[in-house]
């Protein structure tokens, strides 16, 4: 493709996302009802997603919900390429395109087997349990190993927290996770406090600035925020 051409296409993405709006703001009314497409990180869906879902199609049945997961920068990817409508990710995030709101801080531990009571120690040898690349917690788990002094960190890449919690478990390694998700696993793990700059991660909402906002969206939006506070509860 030319130059001209790459000009041209970013010009048509744009009238192409503007007629499906348009059709999309002209089908809508006050009582949500269509597809609502967003996303979320692994931890805001195992934690938070399931009480406000439940809510949200109690309240509008109507709705078909579809649901993403991934990292936060491929949701961020997602929302802004309009394949998503909004997206639950770790903040902070600052996208000129992106409006984003914060609706709760999780609080993060380290987890290890069970039986592995202490703190990795400098000059040890740390095999870390990650999402693939271009997750949050990931960076902060590799930064704090980093800082504490640990000789050398070896990263297994894993696609579901559920995964992780297992191979914590077995003995494998270790991982950074929500509180909640370490209290709650079916699995034995022993929890280890960390220092406060790599302990909180607010989770906010984001969606396009420029996007239409459905009325479907929007109940979503407004369930979300009136749920922060027994969340929040829930973590503290």
């Amino acid at each position: 493709m030319t130059s001209n051409g790459e000009k041209l296409l970013v010009y048509a993405e744009k009238i192409l996302h503007l007629c499906i709006e348009a059709e999309q703001a002209v089908r809508d009314s006050d009582t949500p009802s269509g597809t609502l497409r967003i996303g979320a990180i692994e931890s805001a869906t195992a934690i938070h997603l399931p009480t406000i879902l439940s809510q949200y199609h109690e309240a509008f049945p109507n709705v078909e919900l579809s649901l993403a997961t991934g990292s936060t920068i491929q949701l961020l990817d997602s929302v802004l390429n309009y394949d998503i409508e909004a997206a639950l990710v770790t903040g902070p995030v600052d996208h000129p395109s992106l409006q984003h709101t914060a609706v709760i801080e999780e609080s993060l531990v380290l987890v290890s087997n069970a039986k592995h009571t202490s703190f990795p120690l400098a000059n040890e040898h740390v095999t870390a349990l990650v999402f693939r690349e271009r997750c949050a917690y990931r960076k902060r788990l590799e930064q704090y190993l980093d800082d504490l002094g640990v000789k050398s960190i070896k990263l297994i890449e894993l696609g579901t927290l559920e995964g992780i919690l297992g191979c914590v478990a077995a003995g494998l390694g270790v991982s950074l996770v929500p509180r909640k998700v370490a209290s709650e696993a079916r699995y034995p793990l022993a929890v280890h406090q960390i220092p406060d700059r790599y302990r909180i991660a607010p989770t906010v909402l984001v969606r396009r600035k420029d996007g239409y906002v459905s009325s479907a969206l929007t109940q979503f939006i407004e369930i979300v925020r009136s749920s922060v506070d027994s969340l929040e509860a829930d973590i503290g």
